[in-house]
């Protein structure tokens, strides 16, 4: 990540004090007002019962002064002198409270950054997390290859706690920290955490209706036989091609083959669709993912190897994040270089996961889907706005005529699945 979190004290934080003098918060000034997210009002307000009085907000199970407190409560004192006592066994803190300030302070934002970054004990912190998920990595990659039962499971650990952290540390060992002033430290710390909060505080209903229209599908699929549901209506290659089934570009994006696959497509489609929402439109949305998951599958149909059969929305979320990658670059001097960082970092963990996991994953579909995002993007991107409050009539007829056709492809697999019914 690009957006330094640490105040540079490492666990001795007692010198907090002194970045809050009575009646002053020292990184309000820093709030990026010119921006959607710079608004102080996305902190959380101090309770009543908490107002005026030091304090602090619960994040994980502990015990003070024999005391045992759960997550979400809140531990009042009355005076500094007790906080101060109290303070280094509020490690699990997620906010603070302030008798002279009205918000709840975040963890984030308790201590600014006093010095620049030392790059050569950056850069050691990033060797070793380096070296560290490499051994990782290589030893569950081993125990798919030889292990064939556990292929899939351990694949994915792989990729979960070996590739990310790999390809995070490698691209943090490469970033001159070192440039970096004070200021824009604590610039880039407190336009992270606000932007986190804009990010989360956005509404995902309609992103949740569509995750649980798949979810619906593929409990429809279970009922009939997965095996079953996927000859019927997935990108079985053959009955596209030779029997002129090309409906089947659109369902194939809407199934699944397993419970884990729906389980991470179904995170992964949260998580872009919810910033996609946020930077430019939720009637984006739906485009982008009939969009790329119609390129996807077309890429797997001439460019995949055999005749594989295809399934999974894999290609309408890589399209997403392709989609993302052309955004962060258009709103790069705005946007918290993080994001982008982490695009980048998720772009080629799966680029790499394909490569390991090409006995079971449609790496041509990845790609198109992939491919798809950044060209719509590009092809989008004079019209782009940066959380736009009104959406240009053409982006809405796109986006309805999208649903329909997403909608369409429900009924057809229904339909389908349907003729399979056991009886």
């Amino acid at each position: 990540m690009e957006d330094y979190q640490s105040g540079g004290a490492g666990d001795d934080r007692s010198w907090v004090f002194d970045s809050w003098p009575k009646g002053e918060v020292w990184f309000r000034s820093l709030i990026p007002e010119e921006l959607p997210w710079g608004r102080e009002a996305l902190l959380a307000d101090v309770p009543a019962s908490a107002a005026g009085a030091y304090g602090a907000l619960v994040g994980v199970y502990t015990r003070i002064d024999g005391e045992r407190y759960e997550p979400g409560q809140i531990i009042v004192v009355e005076s500094e002198a007790d906080f101060r006592r109290l303070f280094p066994s509020l490690g699990g803190a997620t906010e603070l409270i302030f008798p002279w300030y009205g918000k709840l302070v975040p963890a984030s934002l308790i201590t600014p950054h006093r010095f620049r970054i030392d790059l050569a004990s950056y850069r050691a912190d990033a060797k070793a997390r380096f070296l560290k998920a490499l051994m990782l990595s290589l030893a569950l990659v081993a125990v798919a290859f030889f292990v064939r039962d556990l292929m899939v499971l351990a694949l994915l650990g792989a990729m979960i706690y070996g590739l990310h952290p790999l390809v995070e540390s490698g691209m943090a060992w490469l970033r001159r920290v070192d440039l970096l002033s004070v200021d824009d430290l604590n610039r880039r710390m407190v336009s992270f955490e606000f932007f986190r909060r804009w990010i989360m505080n956005r509404p995902t209903h309609w992103i949740k209706v569509g995750l649980g229209i798949l979810i619906a599908v593929f409990v429809a699929q279970v009922v009939v036989g997965r095996d079953s549901s996927i000859e019927a209506a997935a990108l079985v290659k053959s009955r596209v091609i030779d029997g002129g089934e090309w409906w089947r570009i659109v369902t194939s994006g809407l199934m699944h083959g397993s419970n884990l696959h729906i389980l991470f497509n179904g995170m992964a489609l949260y998580s872009l669709g919810r910033v996609l929402v946020a930077l430019v439109s939720p009637s984006l949305l739906s485009f982008v993912f009939l969009f790329t998951v119609v390129t996807g599958s077309l890429a797997s149909l001439w460019l995949g190897s055999g005749q594989a059969t295809s399934v999974g929305a894999s290609g309408g979320i890589l399209g997403c994040l392709g989609f993302l990658l052309v955004v962060t670059l258009k709103f790069k001097a705005s946007l918290p270089g993080y994001l982008r960082a982490n695009l980048i970092q998720s772009t080629l963990v799966v680029s790499i996961f394909g490569l390991l996991g090409n006995q079971f994953i449609d790496n041509a579909a990845h790609g198109g889907g992939l491919l798809g995002g950044v060209v719509l993007g590009l092809l989008f991107f004079p019209w782009l706005r940066l959380a736009p409050e009104t959406t240009p009539p053409f982006l809405r007829g796109l986006s309805w005529l999208s649903l329909a056709i997403l909608m369409g492809g429900v009924a057809k697999i229904g339909l389908e699945l349907w003729k399979i019914l056991p009886s």
